[in-house]
């Protein structure tokens, strides 16, 4: 009786496994002005190193600009809050180009956000709920 029982658990513990469904998550992004360089983009889904920390974020890549407007897939994911950065590296040096100040020399983007925030949104300020496929628009700025 007491295999019986442990076989069970063991049956209920690895034979279902539950299955997270997944959604797709794209961009589209707009407002690029000069085709050149790559686009930068960090997805998040906490607070924890957004905006600029590329280690701590979610998924980091870099594609290379084609036209002034690009949809980008950027995978599947459970549902739940994400962000999404972005910035177009024009002269290919792999960061973020700054004045003395802290202000971006290159273009730059976030999800929900169409005009240029001051200072650094949160990830609150810019994060959408992912409940289905998406494909979330985001415009470029420059300052």
């Amino acid at each position: 009786m007491r295999k019986i029982v442990v076989a069970s658990c063991i049956f209920v513990f690895f034979g279902f496994s539950t299955s997270i469904e997944k959604h797709k998550l794209s961009i589209q992004v707009e407002g690029i002005t000069e085709i050149k360089g790559n686009l930068g983009i960090l997805l998040f889904n906490s607070e924890v190193g957004y905006p600029e920390e590329g280690i701590k974020a979610l998924k980091s890549l870099t594609v290379k600009v084609k036209s002034e407007t690009m949809v980008i897939e950027l995978g599947a994911f459970p549902a739940g809050n994400y962000a999404v950065t972005l910035m177009q590296d024009k002269n290919l040096n792999g960061i973020m180009d700054k004045n003395m100040i802290g202000i971006p020399r290159e273009p730059f983007g976030f999800t929900k956000l169409q005009e240029i925030p001051f200072g650094a949104p949160s990830f609150n300020e810019t994060s959408i709920q992912l409940v289905g496929s998406t494909v979330e628009r985001i415009k470029l700025m420059e300052i």
